[in-house]
């Protein structure tokens, strides 16, 4: 049976600025980029993705652990546990970064070029020598100064649980000593603080229906906690992984609550 959708006028002038929005993505991307620093690229993927998540209707209510540090650290290795695409936006209006994403991000229709232009690093999870490539990648960019954020889950879930994290991203950590940022992420509705199910990028759900179900939804909180950062020091990238899952699923238990 096919499905069609209702457009209200409001919701035609959501889709008008998320438009809007993308038209911006690439005026920044392939026009202003290559004129500006490090820091200030950083800074403009950071203000788009603030405003393309009020555009969604997704409002990111921030918590820190007691003990984290408050200075900043570049570089530094963010590891999360992974709901939505919407993930990366919250991360990137939070602390701009390099990602690692699944390969088939780079073939969804507009999205994909975006990533591939803010230097999205791709990865096959199902092929060694793509594993080893994003490891070598990763390590550059933390090298060249960059924060780099990933999902070391390899897949999203409904964000009740945390699954065992992958170790090969942390071995670029443990390569340049660089500190890792756990947090957490989850997805609830305004009113009740119930769990919300509709950023949930799961099931046989392709970006486009998703893309529609975030944007008619009637708001989305999307509850954050960053934990104590984690020193690489004397960890192998398996212990350190380990570190990282039970630091994550421990700080989703919090906003749980």
């Amino acid at each position: 049976m096919s499905q069609t959708y209702a457009y209200q006028p409001t919701m035609l002038i959501k889709y008008l600025r998320l438009l809007s929005a993308f038209g911006q993505a690439f005026w920044i991307l392939w026009i202003q980029f290559p004129k500006l620093s490090k820091e200030h690229k950083l800074l403009a993927i950071q203000k788009w993705s603030q405003k393309t998540l009020g555009i969604l209707g997704i409002e990111v209510i921030h918590g820190t652990s007691p003990d984290a540090r408050k200075s900043s650290v570049t570089p530094l290795l963010v590891v999360a546990n992974h709901v939505s695409w919407v993930d990366a936006l919250i991360i990137q209006s939070i602390q701009p970064s390099i990602f690692v994403a699944k390969s088939e991000v780079q073939k969804w229709p507009v999205v994909g070029n975006i990533a591939t232009a803010c230097g999205v690093i791709f990865v096959d999870r199902g092929s060694p020598s793509s594993a080893r490539r994003m490891v070598d990648a990763v390590s550059s960019a933390l090298h060249h100064g960059y924060c780099v954020a990933g999902f070391p889950e390899g897949t999203s879930s409904e964000g009740t649980s945390v699954s065992l994290f992958h170790a090969n991203i942390f071995e670029a950590a443990i390569h340049h000593q660089t500190l890792v940022q756990p947090l957490a992420i989850r997805y609830t509705q305004p009113h009740t603080g119930a769990l919300c199910m509709k950023a949930a990028f799961i099931g046989d759900i392709g970006f486009v229906a998703s893309l529609h179900q975030v944007i008619t939804a009637s708001g989305i909180h999307a509850k954050v906690h960053v934990g104590d950062m984690l020193s690489p020091h004397g960890h192998s990238r398996r212990t350190l992984a380990h570190l990282s899952h039970r630091s994550v699923a421990s700080q989703l238990e919090l906003l749980s609550v």
